[in-house]
C-alpha cells in the first residue's frame, strides 16, 4: 500500500455498474511527471470526491513502465 496527497486532479466517471468515479492526476514520480489513475475500492469513497480539494488516497500501486499511466487500485480516502 502506498499513500499520495493529491492537490490537482480531475474526477472522471464510467457508465458501468450504475457509474463509477475515479481520479486522473499528474504526480512527480522518480523525478519525472507521470499520470496516475486512482480507482476506488468502495463506491462510498467515490461519493466524497470534490475537485479543487486536497485529497489523500492510499491503495495498491502499479507501475507498468514509462509508456503507461501509473495505477492506484483498491484506493481509499485517508482522513
Amino acid at each position: 500500500m502506498v499513500t499520495y496527497k493529491l492537490t490537482t486532479y480531475k474526477i472522471l466517471s464510467t457508465g458501468v455498474d450504475g457509474g463509477h468515479h475515479y481520479i486522473s492526476a499528474e504526480i512527480n514520480f522518480g523525478g519525472q511527471p507521470r499520470k496516475i489513475t486512482v480507482l476506488f475500492k468502495n463506491k462510498s469513497d467515490e461519493k466524497l470526491l470534490k475537485e479543487n480539494t486536497e485529497l489523500t488516497v492510499s491503495g495498491n500501486f502499479i507501475d507498468d513502465g514509462l509508456q503507461q499511466s501509473l495505477m492506484l487500485l483498491d484506493a481509499e480516502i485517508v482522513n
